[in-house]
């Protein structure tokens, strides 16, 4: 949940409540509510919205856009900041040399 875990409220509720009412609950995960599962004042789970950018990158491997091994060899955002090394002082930067880039294929 990672662009949603700051505005996701959770709300408490039993199994029993659950099971007489998870088609409502389910909805309500839909559109952003988050429930902490009970059982006998035990927490026991929880019922999270989905998250919007796990569903684009789904819906895209299932369109065939994406391919799921390759998706699978990705790093992820945490891992993203290691990986990055800054530029050498003096060197231009990649977005300066992506348009030379095309600068020259216009000629």
């Amino acid at each position: 949940m990672s662009g949603m875990a700051g505005s996701v409220s959770n709300e408490h509720i039993s199994i029993r409540d659950l099971q007489r009412n998870a088609a409502d609950v389910f909805d309500r995960a839909r559109h952003g509510q988050a429930f902490v599962v009970t059982r006998r004042g035990e927490v026991v789970g929880r019922i999270m919205p989905p998250d919007p950018e796990e569903e684009a990158v789904e819906q895209a491997i299932a369109a065939g856009i994406l391919d799921a091994a390759v998706v699978d060899t990705l790093p992820t955002t945490a891992e993203l900041p290691r990986m990055r090394e800054p530029s050498p002082p003096g060197t231009r930067l990649g977005s300066d040399a992506i348009i030379s880039l095309r600068d020259d294929e216009e000629q």
